[in-house]
């Protein structure tokens, strides 16, 4: 029956895995239609239950509580789902305003098939609320009508913000181009949800009993006397790259001046000089060119175009278009124009808008043409919305060539259209005197009529410094070095000596000094965007290195190898929150987003990736030491220690990353009407939960009692994650591939 149970758990992973990739190529109905809602994936997980149970009644796993209610909780979810797709009704609602509906067009139905319900619902009003002073959408909401028998009542429909009445469930979905309709999703669950809701409260609780329970494995391990050992590890760093070039640019006191100036940009109220920043990283892909600053970049565009535009500061990667093209590796803006004045990238747009899958050659295409185009719009002033204007309630920032609504006073046109050209006026007379005064004028006008949407000053500071100390770039950097250091030192010393203990008190002052500059880091974004940083990959890669550092606290004293491998993790880390492919920018949250079981989501499921990555590093210096063949019984000893400890942490790591996933369960039910919808980062993530699952089976498990073959195992294990985290989002996409 144990081979059985584990063959069939195996087969489940397989099927999982692969329906992810049927379904990035085949589209969702074919997979939800041949695989999540066939007969035989039932089959496959009633028979895994099955098995699973009778192999837990001969191993007597009832006599032990925390296990019998965790593996009860699996069962009890596994029957709500069942239950759930027996019992329930799926639709969409589509109301226009003013008309009564009382019937819902049902899902996943061959052909259009309505279902009726007990009442009718009408939409009295339907609105899109934006962040202040933003076109950037920050909710939707509906205003409905339920006419019940003789009862009318008033309701409120917005994401994260679901009306139940009479059994049904009603979610924000869409609405009509005119804004005068409105799609509801409508969900019946009264069986499927409260059965799986108690099976995921029984798995939090169980998980955490888990851990507590004096007859646990994890109290176990944690009283092993190889476990009470200490020590550990090094040092340095290196870096610096520079070039050379002579446009010309603001004097620094100019810059300073215009620096704290207020813009809209990219859906967000920010100082300049956040906009200048990133101005400079999407052109070159630094915050620098040569000797120059992202500001002194910026505002040479803006005031000295016609020399900034001869700079070859725009690389281009791709051979083949260098080709095509007449371009160099590194070109300028009018490079990309010929003698005749025609954009030489015009001839791929029509390929661009045909869609699918696009060439290695089409995607540079996009990267420059976005960065061409970035330049185009700061030289036509489209960049600099910098006027806050109220009307009708609302206020909107505008660029001096933004149409401003027909009421608008002719003196603000005025000023508005005019205010650019007389700073451009005094650049080219050198009148710093008349720059000043202009500057000072368009902060005066921000302050009076910005409103809430305006920077305070200290939110304003708190940008200035985010942007100046880059804690991310530096800590990869000085991280990855003294732990590279430190792991190799480790693996090939394998001392316990006390002689060996000023590199371990290094190693934890880098590592507490990285934590507070981490945390500072979280902090002010956190300020600066009025919520906690966790909506985007840099922000989820920041967060992970912080937990990272977090555990590394709880740990550090049960092995010499935990203060290594937490810096190595956290470098790597920031260096991909670092890379290109990461969006450093701060954004408002998508209405979705704006949850508060956001951060507890995300944190719990960042903090089961921490301690799954000391796993990984525990599984390498292992395999290292296994390969060197050291002394039989330092090698014996530490190969031990290190298999102790990594099923030290599968316990915290699997109870993190089951209740993240409980968590966004709720979540998801909340805002889509469903509590699980295979999509694919859910998919990873439960075949992440089952992989690592199987290595706390180690007893039951003959091969994995085998030192080599458990941290093969471990190793293997991380790529779930790595595929979790990366593949979903940047190969199979889904729902939340904007995490």
């Amino acid at each position: 029956m144990k081979r059985l149970s584990f063959s069939l758990l195996g087969l489940v992973i397989l099927c999982l895995g692969t329906a992810t990739f049927i379904e990035h190529y085949q589209g969702t109905d074919v997979t939800h239609k041949y695989i999540y809602g066939s007969s035989w994936f039932v089959f496959l997980w009633g028979m895994l239950l099955i098995s699973a149970l009778t192999y837990c009644v001969q191993r007597k796993f009832h006599k032990t509580a925390s296990v019998f209610l965790l593996h009860s909780s699996f069962i009890i979810i596994l029957v709500g789902a069942f239950v759930t797709s027996l019992t329930s009704q799926r639709g969409i609602l589509h109301l226009r305003k003013g008309e009564n509906v009382n019937m819902f067009l049902l899902e996943n139905q061959t052909g259009e098939r309505y279902e009726k319900i007990p009442f009718t619902v009408s939409l009295d009003t339907f609105i899109v609320e934006n962040y202040s002073g933003t076109q950037a959408p920050s909710d939707y909401i509906s205003h409905i009508t339920i006419k019940h028998k003789e009862v009318t009542t008033h309701k409120i429909v917005s994401m994260n913000n679901i009306v139940e009445y009479d059994g049904f469930r009603f979610y924000q979905s869409s609405f009509d181009p005119d804004k005068q309709g409105v799609y509801l999703s409508v969900n019946r669950d009264p069986w499927g949800i409260p059965l799986t809701y108690t099976g995921y409260f029984l798995l939090f609780f169980s998980m955490l009993f888990t851990l507590v329970s004096p007859k646990g494995g994890f109290r176990k391990l944690l009283k092993h006397p190889l476990l009470q050992k200490t020590a550990c590890v090094i040092l340095l760093l290196i870096w610096g790259v520079q070039l050379k070039a002579d446009p010309s640019v603001l004097m620094k006191e100019q810059i300073a001046q215009l620096s704290d100036v207020q813009v809209l940009y990219n859906n967000r109220i920010t100082p300049l000089q956040t906009l200048a920043r990133d101005f400079a990283l999407k052109l070159t892909g630094k915050d620098k060119y040569g000797n120059y600053t992202a500001e002194q970049i910026f505002t040479g565009w803006l005031f000295y175009p016609n020399e900034w535009e001869k700079e070859p500061m725009i690389e281009v990667k791709n051979a083949e278009l260098r080709s095509k093209l007449d371009l160099r590796e590194k070109s300028s803006f009018l490079d990309f124009f010929d003698f005749s004045g025609i954009y030489k990238l015009e001839v791929y747009w029509d390929l661009l808008h045909q869609g699918g899958q696009q060439s290695a050659l089409l995607k540079e295409v996009i990267a420059l043409d976005e960065k061409i185009q970035l330049i185009v719009m700061l030289r036509r002033g489209a960049l600099l919305q910098v006027f806050p204007y109220k009307y009708k309630g609302i206020t909107e920032w505008y660029s001096p060539i933004s149409p401003l609504p027909k009421e608008a006073n002719p003196s603000v046109r005025l000023f508005f259209s005019k205010t650019f050209s007389l700073l451009y006026e005094a650049v080219a007379n050198n009148d710093k005197a008349l720059f000043q005064k202009i500057v000072l004028k368009i902060k005066k006008y921000q302050f009076k009529n910005g409103g809430v949407s305006a920077l305070s000053s200290g939110q304003i500071k708190a940008e200035f410094w985010y942007n100046r100390l880059l804690i991310a770039d530096i800590l990869y950097k000085v991280n990855l070095t003294v732990g590279l250091l430190a792991f190799i030192f480790f693996i090939c010393t394998n001392s316990q000596s006390r002689k060996y203990m000023w590199v371990y008190f290094f190693t934890m002052l880098q590592l507490a000094i990285s934590f507070v500059l981490l945390t500072l880091n979280i902090a002010l974004r956190t300020y600066i965007c009025e919520r906690f940083p966790l909506s985007n990959g840099y922000e989820t890669m920041i967060f992970l290195a912080w937990c990272i550092h977090l555990s590394v606290f709880l740990f550090r004293k049960r092995f010499l190898l935990i203060p290594a491998s937490a810096l190595l993790l956290s470098g790597f880390c920031l260096l991909v929150a670092s890379i290109g492919s990461m969006n450093p920018k701060i954004t408002p949250l998508m209405p979705v987003l704006a949850s508060p079981l956001l951060s507890l989501h995300v944190s719990t499921i960042m903090m089961s990736y921490a301690l799954f990555g000391f796993t990984f590093f525990n599984a390498v210096a292992a395999l290292i030491q296994l390969a060197l063949h050291t002394k039989g019984g330092v090698e014996n000893e530490s190969i031990t220690r290190l298999t102790l400890l990594s099923k030290l942490f599968l316990y915290p790591a699997l109870t993190f990353l089951g209740i993240g996933i409980f968590i966004g369960a709720i979540w998801a039910n909340v805002s889509w009407g469903r509590y699980w919808a295979w999509d694919p980062k859910e998919v990873w993530a439960l075949i992440s939960f089952l992989i690592y699952s199987i290595a706390l089976h180690a007893d039951s498990i003959r091969i994995l009692q085998r030192p080599l073959f458990f941290h093969l195992f471990m190793l293997i294990a991380f790529l779930s994650i790595l595929m979790t985290y990366f593949g979903v989002n940047f190969f199979l996409g889904g729902m939340h591939s904007y995490a």
